[in-house]
């Protein structure tokens, strides 16, 4: 019996080299087209993307090399639909299997319509259409609607700031379904909208079922949406998700990311003005000390010193 079990004893390194070696035999020289919805996105200090594709309860991480994600034409975010190309690898360490991505196609999804039930009842009131408020060129403070115990707010203020975003970031929580929720989500965004304390508007959830996101084709936050005298962004569920909030907004992000995203690259100029400022002072003190070098040299050429 020790004999057998001697026999049959392996080592994790061992045993982990042998799974990567059988994986990666079946799969390296033959990559493949997969499809699914972007998880849990993030950068590496290298500048690699890593995701997962989620396929109803099944997923597999992905990893982009920061020299195929740099020649991207769309930058990927959390909740997009994609398809990619690549090959199965073996992380050895940890027995990891991930595909290593070496190019990506967003998949064309059909988009929920718009009642247009509800559009005619918003031009009756005369709210619709609309024309579409510009975003500031100046963002101080964001007004961010949705529960602080929501995914969306972390994703949001976790991508805003790991992207260089400044701006304070002002709370209204509130419920994002149920009977009350679109009475509490027209109040938030009313009561941001007056405090004359916000720049901008953004609305946002995570994805969930229709039954879910069907709080967001109210018309009680299309009317708060459309009434607003600040731009209103949305970022409600996946790629695939169309509301009526999102047709009345002044700006449809396709995910909570994806907004975050787009308001990191709306800087203050004061961020602006000291980088050029410090920049102006180093230059001036190497043409400085530029200045004193060649008299010097001019000194000991001449025998001054």
């Amino acid at each position: 019996m020790m004999a057998q079990t001697e026999i049959n004893q392996r080592n994790i390194p061992g045993l982990n080299a042998l799974i990567r070696s059988l994986v990666e035999q079946e799969t390296l020289g033959h990559p493949f087209w997969v499809g699914g919805t972007v998880t849990r996105r993030f950068n590496s200090d290298a500048g690699h993307l890593y995701f997962d594709l989620l396929d109803e309860d099944y997923s597999i991480g992905c990893m982009i090399r920061a020299s195929v994600k740099n020649n991207l034409t769309f930058e990927i975010s959390t909740g997009m639909d994609l398809e990619v190309y690549g090959c199965i690898r073996v992380y050895e360490r940890k027995a990891d299997v991930q595909i290593e991505v070496e190019q990506v196609r967003l998949i064309e999804t059909q988009q929920k319509l718009v009642d247009t039930n509800l559009l005619n009842r918003l031009a009756q009131e005369g709210l619709w259409p609309r024309e579409k408020k510009p975003m500031p060129k100046v963002i101080r403070k964001i007004g961010l609607v949705t529960s602080k115990q929501s995914d969306a707010l972390h994703d949001f203020e976790d991508t805003y700031r790991s992207e260089g975003g400044t701006a304070a970031v002002k709370l209204s929580d509130v419920r994002l379904q149920g009977e009350p929720a679109p009475q509490v989500i027209a109040d938030a965004i009313k009561r941001l909208g007056k405090s004359g304390d916000v720049d901008v508007i953004v609305l946002t959830r995570g994805g969930g079922r229709s039954a879910d996101l069907a709080v967001f084709d109210s018309l009680l936050i299309a009317e708060a949406i459309c009434s607003c005298h600040v731009p209103v962004i949305t970022g409600i569920g996946h790629q695939r998700d169309h509301t009526l909030a999102d047709e009345v907004s002044d700006y449809k992000a396709i995910t909570p990311t994806a907004v975050a995203s787009f308001l990191a690259r709306i800087k203050p100029p004061e961020e602006i003005k000291p980088i050029a400022a410090s920049n102006n002072r180093m230059l001036y003190a190497a043409i400085g000390i530029i200045v004193i070098a060649i008299v010097i040299i001019f000194l000991l050429l001449t025998n001054h010193i």
